[in-house]
Order: C-alpha cells, then sequence, then structure tokens
C-alpha cells in the first residue's frame, strides 16, 4: 500500500505521509481532500517517471527513490 501522497501541482509538490504512529491511514481523503498549501488534487505517482511515489531524505532535501530527482515546486514562470 502507498503511504506518500503529492500534490500533482507543480508549483506546489506537497508531500503528505499517510501514516500515523506506523499505521498507514486507510482514506486520507476523509481527512484532507486536497493539499493544504494549495489546494490542489493528490497522486501517490511520482510526478517524473509514474512509478509509485518512494522518497529518501538527503542532506534536508527530499530526493525521489525511483528516479533520483530532487523533489522540490517547479519554478514558477515570470
Amino acid at each position: 500500500m502507498d503511504h506518500l501522497l503529492i500534490c500533482k501541482n507543480p508549483n506546489c509538490r506537497f508531500v503528505l505521509d499517510r501514516r500515523i504512529n506506523g499505521k498507514v491511514l486507510r482514506s486520507p481523503q476523509l481527512i484532507l481532500k486536497k493539499c493544504p498549501a494549495c489546494r490542489g488534487e493528490w497522486s501517490s505517482t511520482c510526478p517524473f517517471c509514474d512509478q509509485a511515489l518512494a522518497v529518501r531524505l538527503i542532506d534536508g532535501v527530499l530526493h525521489l527513490t525511483c528516479c533520483g530527482k530532487r523533489l522540490h515546486p517547479e519554478a514558477k514562470a515570470a
């Protein structure tokens, strides 16, 4: 079961861990239907390679384990 969700908004990329005390919430949408940062929709897949979302912390920055990319919001167009 996937325990991470990511905001689909490329300018946000908020990550939500559905685990509480080691247990995965079955329906996090009942708690947070939309991203609390931007009101975007949730996804459980990597925004770059469409595999199941998995991250690791390297020097205080989240990186995707599937494709190795750094997870951060995309730059906004000026």
